[in-house]
Formats: structure tokens, sequence, C-alpha cells
């Protein structure tokens, strides 16, 4: 059975259709990231799977329940998008200690594990201090932590490492990768280290993108010091700011380069260009006529 499932999913809000006819099957252990431009639904996905938002129609399952169901929720852990996961006039400990009690654990059982998780994210000296006199990337620590207080089977991150700074995002990274092949985890994602984690990448706009005879040209916007890179297009903006085109097949090499650079360079938006196989050459001619893409 499926860690998650989402069956002709479509949800709108007002006019705006944020996501539409959604198929997806995540299996049980797996790494998803889901990429693609702002606004592609990305969020909206991580929210029905944790069960904050109903679909418009289609269903979204967590090992064949209903998400929003209290039996499916405690399969899951959801990191919210930033700031938005603790309360901060009140503790890290506290914090933790709330959130645990409402997952059925008690508070002495959530009490010693809030304060391991705060010692395995390095946050266990500031145990007592208010969520207030925190760092960004200190939040987002306590936002992970707080979302595995009840070490569940499946974890949602939306941007986990989105802002902070290097050593927080070499901690939630490194506890990432300990987590691979042992808990389910979709993450919504425009960095390239975190990509990297993923066994499956996922592009949507709306909807999938799909992997069957299409051409597909992911264009990544980055800022910063950008050394030489054999084997790809790049289109200069100005400013410190370039577009990169990679073919699909070579999105993987390009995320691996980038995530191997210094620091120097933030990656701020991803574009996929899709096209029917029998328009590929126009598609192509047109791409290198305009220097391609919303950005230029």
């Amino acid at each position: 059975m499926p860690a998650v499932e989402f069956a002709n999913v479509t949800k709108r809000f007002n006019k705006i259709v944020a996501v539409e006819n959604i198929n997806l099957v995540v299996n049980d252990g797996e790494v998803i990231a889901l990429v693609g431009p702002n606004g592609a639904g990305k969020t909206t996905l991580l929210r029905m799977a944790a069960g904050v938002l109903l679909p418009d129609s289609g269903k979204v399952l967590v090992y064949g329940i209903e998400a929003h169901r209290a039996e499916a929720k405690r399969h899951v852990g959801f990191m919210t998008p930033m700031d938005r996961g603790v309360y901060w006039r009140i503790s890290a400990l506290d914090n933790l200690v709330f959130f645990g009690t409402l997952y059925g654990l008690s508070i002495k059982e959530a009490r010693r594990r809030g304060l391991e998780l705060l010692r395995e994210f390095g946050l266990a000296e500031r145990a007592n201090d208010w969520v207030a006199t925190y760092s960004t990337g200190m939040m987002r620590r306590l936002e992970l932590a707080r979302a595995m207080m009840h070490d569940p089977d499946i974890l949602l991150l939306d941007e986990p490492t989105s802002g902070i700074d290097v050593d927080g995002k070499r901690i939630i990274l490194d506890h990432i990768r300990r987590l691979k092949g042992r808990k389910t985890i979709i993450m919504a994602s425009h960095d390239p280290q975190e990509i990297e984690l993923a066994d499956r990448v996922v592009y949507l706009n709306r909807n999938i993108v799909s992997t069957l005879p299409t051409l597909k040209i992911v264009k990544v916007l980055v800022k910063g010091a950008l050394p030489s890179l054999d084997g790809f297009r790049i289109t200069d903006l100005g400013d410190g700011s370039y577009v990169i085109y990679a073919s699909i097949d070579k999105f993987n090499d390009l995320i691996k380069k980038l995530a191997s650079m210094d620091g120097n360079l933030r990656v701020i938006d991803l574009n996929v260009e899709v096209a029917f196989a029998e328009r590929n050459a126009r598609i192509e001619e047109r791409m290198n006529r305009r220097g391609g893409g919303p950005w230029v």
C-alpha cells in the first residue's frame, strides 16, 4: 500500500486553481522533491497530505485512509512554511511538550522526546528560551523537531532550509539524510542541496509535468558567483543573475554541480518548459532565438 496517494485531486481557492487533476503515488520510504515555479501548487499538495486542506475533488490517502482523518494524521509530521509552526512567546521545550501532548504523548514522554530532539538539532542550550529570541535557522530546526515529536512515518517538509544559516542548513540536511529509507519524505523545494536528497523529483505547474514523450527543459534562475559550467547553456541577466538551461536527463548532474559550490550561489527559482514531441524542433528553435523563459 502506498504511503501517500493523490487520486484525481483538484483544489481551488475561489477562482484560482491551485492544483488540477493530480495523480501521484508515493511509496513507503521514498523521498520525493516537489519542484516548480512559485504558485505551482507545491504547498497546497503538502497541506492536503497533512489533512489541513480538503481537496475540492478527488482523494488524498495516507496508507489508504483519507488524509483529514485522525488515524491518518497520526502517521504524518508537517513542517509548515516559514515561522508558522511554533508559538513565539513560550520556550522551545514548552512548544514541543505542548505539541507532543496533542499527538497523544504524556507530559513526561513529551518532555523526554522534546529534550532528545533539541539535543539532536543543536538547540539544547536554548531549550528554555522564548522562541521569539531564536534566529531563523534555529526556528526552522525547532519546527522540524516539532514535526518529529510523535516519530511519524511520513514527513512533509515545506522548503525546510529556506533562508537559514549554513550551520542550520547542514544540521537539517544531515537529519534528512539519516531518515532516508526509514521515513517517507515529501518536500517542496527550490534548493539544489535538498533536491539532491530525493529519490524522485516531481515537476509541478498546477499539474504534474509528465515524463512521457515530451521535451522538458529545466530553467534554473540563480544569483551569485557562477563559475564555468561545461555542457549547460547559460544566459547572463546582469546584476549577478543567470538562467541555466538543462534537459531533464541532465538536471540531476546540474543539481550536483550547484550543490558542490561553496554557498556563494543562490537558487532563486525553477521552471520547466514542456512541449509535445512533434513540436520539439520548433520549441528548441524558439528558445534559442529568444533566450527562453519568463526571466529574459
